[in-house]
C-alpha cells in the first residue's frame, strides 16, 4: 500500500500485540513489513482457541499483522539466524517486542545491530523501560499497563472491585506511540 513510509522496510521479531500492533502500523503508512516468526507461530495465532472458540479465521491476529509479509525461521538455529541478520541488514527498521536478554543471546541487541548497520532504526517495546531492576522482566497488558500504571484503580469507584480489563488495549497504546 501506498504511503509516507512507502520504499521502508520493517523486519519485525514480535508477538502477542505490542509489538505486532506497531508493525501493522507501519505497515499501513506503506512501509514494507516482513515478521519474522518461530516455527510454531506467533502464540497469537492461537488466541481464539485459547478462549474456546472455533473459527476459521483469527480476527485477533489478523488486526495486529495486517499487510505484512511473513517468513518462518528459527532463530536458535544458526542459519537462521544468519538469515535474519541478512534481512536486517536490508532493512531500515528493526522492531521488536521480546526482552532485551534475549534478544542479546541471540545477537539482535542494539548495540550489535548498530555496530552492523548504523543506520538502523532500532524499535524496542518493553513494560518497564530499558533501565533499572525490571528492565528485562517480561511484560504483558495487565500486568504492566493496568496493574503498575494504576489505571485499574483510577477506573475503580471507591469500594468497588476493578473493572474487568480487556487484554490488549495497553498494548494497542503503546504500539500507536
Amino acid at each position: 500500500m501506498a504511503g509516507p513510509l512507502e520504499g521502508i522496510r520493517v523486519i519485525e521479531i514480535g508477538v502477542w500485540v505490542a509489538g505486532p500492533a506497531a508493525g501493522g502500523i507501519l505497515a499501513d503508512w506503506g512501509a514494507d513489513v516482513i515478521k519474522v516468526e518461530p516455527p510454531e507461530g506467533d502464540p497469537a495465532r492461537s488466541f481464539q482457541r485459547m478462549l474456546g472458540a472455533d473459527m476459521p479465521n483469527n480476527p485477533v491476529f489478523e488486526l495486529d499483522n495486517r499487510g505484512k509479509r511473513s517468513v518462518v525461521l528459527d532463530l536458535g538455529v544458526p542459519a537462521d539466524r544468519e538469515a535474519v541478520l541478512a534481512l536486517i541488514d536490508s532493512a531500515d527498521v528493526f522492531l521488536s517486542n521480546i526482552r532485551p536478554s534475549a534478544l542479546a543471546r541471540l545477537g539482535l541487541d542494539h548495540q550489535t545491530l548498530l555496530a552492523r548497520h548504523p543506520r538502523l532504526v532500532y524499535g524496542i517495546i518493553t513494560g518497564y523501560g530499558l533501565d533499572g531492576p525490571d528492565a528485562d522482566r517480561a511484560a504483558y497488558d495487565i500486568a504492566a499497563f493496568w496493574a503498575r500504571s494504576g489505571i485499574a484503580h483510577l477506573l475503580t469507584p471507591p469500594g468497588a472491585n476493578p473493572p474487568f480489563q480487556r487484554g490488549g488495549m495497553g498494548d494497542h497504546s503503546v504500539a500507536s506511540s
